[in-house]
């Protein structure tokens, strides 16, 4: 109950409004006190709250007496509510849509939670028209994450993902993507996960997530150093992973079985 109320305050619908409706839904016909004896709702603010949902069309009133009260259906309601958000947004398009915006590239905009930042990727690999680089972990491919990622993986052209996971599970409906293997090293490095997404080699989303601690450090922008320098280590990483994947058993000789020679870069005078 507490999630339905929540969403219909996003729609102008108070709790007390959503407790009768519910109620009424639930219940079927009855008078106002069995309306309020039922939803916990006052009696003395009940009739308000009923006539305020008479008003919204989702609660009719006989003429005769006793009132008696009775709620549209759930499934007229959501056709109804479905109907003024497509019209509330085709006016928004319209209006909205013919603002150009003024492009502002050399800031940095910092993402303050984990929604703002996956709002923002979601966003991001939806327009991406030309290339889409992205690392990700694998915990962060929720079904609606795979779903867009599908469309974008045949929409554009030049698409790369690098895949991480803890648990080592890299079997995901995708075809482009490369296994990175090496996430306890990188860890080391990071102090976290994260995530970094180079869209159209235009914008990049780059920053660490911690969901254990919820702490998140994410940035957002255009500035083009910090999108090249994105673009390019998600590339590296692809050129470093074909590289090994192609021809492991000479690396594995060279290097050892889990390649943890090619770490040491810092050379001895």
């Amino acid at each position: 109950m507490d999630t339905i109320i929540q969403i219909m305050k996003k729609y102008d619908f108070s709790e007390m409004e959503t407790l009768v409706y519910t109620t009424l839904l639930e219940k079927g016909v009855m008078t106002g006190y069995e309306v309020s004896k039922q939803s916990g709702v006052a009696r003395s603010k009940v009739y308000n709250v009923l006539e305020k949902l008479i008003k919204k069309n989702l609660v009719v009133v006989n003429k005769s007496e006793p009132k008696l009260y009775y709620a549209i259906s759930s499934e007229e309601f959501l056709e109804r509510l479905e109907k003024n958000v497509s019209h509330d947004l085709e006016v928004l398009e319209n209006h909205l849509g013919t603002i150009k915006t003024k492009e502002e590239e050399e800031l940095l905009w910092k993402l303050d939670d984990f929604d703002s930042a996956l709002d923002k990727t979601t966003h991001l690999i939806n327009h991406a028209k030309d290339s889409l680089l992205i690392q990700i972990w694998e915990d962060e491919l929720a079904p609606k994450m795979i779903d867009i990622l599908q469309k974008a993986e045949k929409r554009v052209e030049r698409f790369v993902l690098v895949l991480f996971s803890n648990e080592h599970r890299y079997d995901i409906p995708l075809k482009k993507y490369y296994i990175h293997g090496f996430e306890e090293e990188k860890l080391k490095d990071f102090g976290s996960k994260w995530i970094n997404v180079v869209a159209d080699e235009k914008e990049v989303v780059f920053g660490t997530l911690d969901k254990q601690n919820h702490i998140i450090d994410v940035t957002w922008t255009k500035n083009k150093a910090m999108v090249n320098l994105a673009k390019e280590y998600i590339k590296h990483d692809a050129y470093t992973l074909k590289i090994i994947q192609e021809n492991s058993e000479v690396l594995r000789e060279q290097y050892g079985q889990e390649f943890e020679k090619i770490r040491l870069i810092y050379q001895e005078d």
